[in-house]
């Protein structure tokens, strides 16, 4: 089998394409798969054009069996229309921060994404349980994202009132973040965060509201990036005076047998712990495998890989995943969890049925006019 793979860049995360690659062939070494793996870079995955026209030599030049591309739904339009005619797969990937294109579900595109705006909206509904009135915290480059309106949304659909708004600049030089503390001293009867934050400005966010002077009952609920375990390891040790909860799609102590062969074989590939994007990777050559494996009925035709997914559940380090038929997205289970003041998660429950809520997010019809960053989420 040959497979393309269409990385980006990302100055949030600079090694995240290649953990995603390196989680990749992990599992592709690993298993044996008897595949010929091929990259390019594509930046930041803005520029459809010269994407699609390093899909053109992916697809057509060097016949790629399979076109892993990492970027939003919008920009890999024009490369879906390309696979169209030639019945080639494409299997677009990145966090889900985004809602469903107009153009999805497309008869050759399978999406296999981290469930963003899935987990967003779970915690919505979760902190909405706990606590009715909310301070929104977020950046200005991780506001510009639809799982953003899932986490607030959500929260507020079940009956929880925002009562601040708090949007920082995306540079950590930059980001000032005591109109919130202010807020938080003069309105005690508001201790309750909804953040969406990532990276370096993450730790930047939490690391100043740790040294404020802000009431003790303070409680967030976060984004998955947010809570992504890594960032102390990345930008340095947190002492948290408040715990985080929310939902993600993956951690590292999940206790499963597919989790600990990726911890294992993921250090023995790169020397390194396993993290989310290499996770994302290994769980992407799961499915490159499983297409590979039955090649004998689809002979790679991505009308026909499509319709043998229909009924299959494959094994993933993070729960079962599977594709839902009407959308053409993989869905897995989703995590809740919750940190101790040193950033370290655990799990104190979870959903497998995330399947019903992404019903729910397809069905609803955003009103209004509506905005966002073109880049991928991460990819900027």
């Amino acid at each position: 089998m040959k497979i393309g793979a269409l990385l980006p860049r990302s100055t949030f995360h600079p090694l995240l394409h290649h953990d995603f690659l390196q989680g990749m062939q992990a599992y592709l070494q690993y298993r044996q798969v008897s595949a010929e793996l091929l990259t390019a870079n594509i930046e930041f995955g803005t520029d459809a054009d010269m994407m699609l026209e390093q899909a053109e030599k992916m697809l057509l030049e060097k016949q790629v069996d399979v076109l892993v591309v990492y970027a939003d739904q919008e920009a890999v339009s024009k490369i879906a229309a390309l696979a169209k005619p030639l019945n080639r797969l494409v299997l677009v990937v990145h966090n889900g921060a985004k809602y469903m294109h107009d153009w999805e579900p497309h008869p050759t595109v399978l999406s296999h994404t981290l469930n963003n705006i899935i987990h967003c909206r779970l915690t919505g509904r979760y902190a909405a349980d706990i606590s009715k009135n909310a301070a929104v915290c977020t950046s200005f480059y991780d506001g510009g994202y639809s799982h953003n309106h899932a986490l607030v949304q959500s929260y507020m659909d079940n009956g929880g009132n925002v009562a601040y708004n708090f949007v920082g600049q995306y540079k950590v030089k930059e980001f000032n973040s005591a109109p919130l503390h202010d807020f938080l001293r003069t309105n005690a009867h508001v201790q309750t965060l909804l953040a969406l934050f990532n990276g370096d400005l993450a730790h930047c966010f939490l690391q100043q509201l740790q040294d404020a002077d802000v009431t003790p009952g303070l409680q967030l609920f976060g984004s998955p990036m947010l809570l992504d375990e890594s960032l102390t390891a990345v930008h340095g040790a947190l002492k948290l005076p408040f715990r985080i909860s929310g939902y993600v799609p993956w951690i590292s102590s999940l206790h499963n047998n597919a989790n600990q062969l990726l911890k294992t074989q993921f250090q023995s590939h790169t020397g390194r712990e396993a993290n989310l994007p290499g996770m994302h990777g290994w769980d992407t050559a799961i499915i490159l495998e499983h297409i590979f494996n039955t090649a004998n009925i689809h002979h790679f035709k991505a009308r026909d890989i499509l319709a043998a997914l229909s009924d299959v559940t494959l094994d993933s380090p993070r729960g079962s995943l599977c594709m839902d038929t009407a959308t053409h997205h993989m869905i897995a289970p989703a995590w809740l969890v919750q940190t101790n003041e040193a950033f370290e998660p655990e799990i104190i429950g979870g959903t497998d049925n995330t399947a019903q809520i992404w019903q729910e997010i397809v069905n609803e019809k955003i009103q209004g006019v509506s905005s966002g960053w073109i880049n991928t989420y991460l990819c900027a």
